[in-house]
């Protein structure tokens, strides 16, 4: 039997991957999909994908909160550890340009034009892709492409 706390922590991670891809979608109908909203819109998805996985794994949002914050490159080392094996190409340098501009709220206030890694279709297809496996780990069904 599971307990109420890891029941309401995998209902938490299906909510995380739901809303991961409802940021991504965001994302992707940006105007301006190379600038600091898009960007901010897509660390937005990449932090709720990996975190989604994270809860499903055992890590409790309190915890997620106090030790990974809005860290990315943390958070992905962390599913990394945990056994997440199908990180796309882009995503780890997606997450070393957006990640410390998301922390800050650099990209929130839009005072940043990140200079971005790969280009927006890449990015878009890397996020996805990121989602996709998240859900496919977590046993939730896809909701992929924007």
């Amino acid at each position: 039997m599971r307990s109420r706390r890891h029941d309401s922590d995998l209902h938490l991670a299906r909510a995380f991957a739901h809303n991961a891809r409802a940021f991504h979608a965001i994302a992707w109908t940006d105007y301006d999909r190379v600038g600091a909203r898009s960007a901010y819109h897509s660390a937005i998805a990449i932090e709720l994908g990996l975190k989604a996985y994270l809860l499903h794994r055992g890590l409790s949002d309190d915890w997620n909160r106090a030790h990974l914050r809005h860290n990315l490159t943390k958070a992905l080392r962390c599913v990394r550890m945990l056994g997440f094996q199908n990180i796309p190409d882009g995503i780890a340098e997606l997450a070393a340009v957006l990640g410390p501009l998301y922390a800050s709220g650099a990209l929130r206030s839009g005072m940043c034009n990140p200079e971005l890694p790969l280009p927006p279709d890449a990015i878009d297809q890397a996020i996805c892709d990121l989602l996709s496996a998240v859900e496919a780990a977590i046993g939730v069904e896809c909701e992929a492409n924007p």
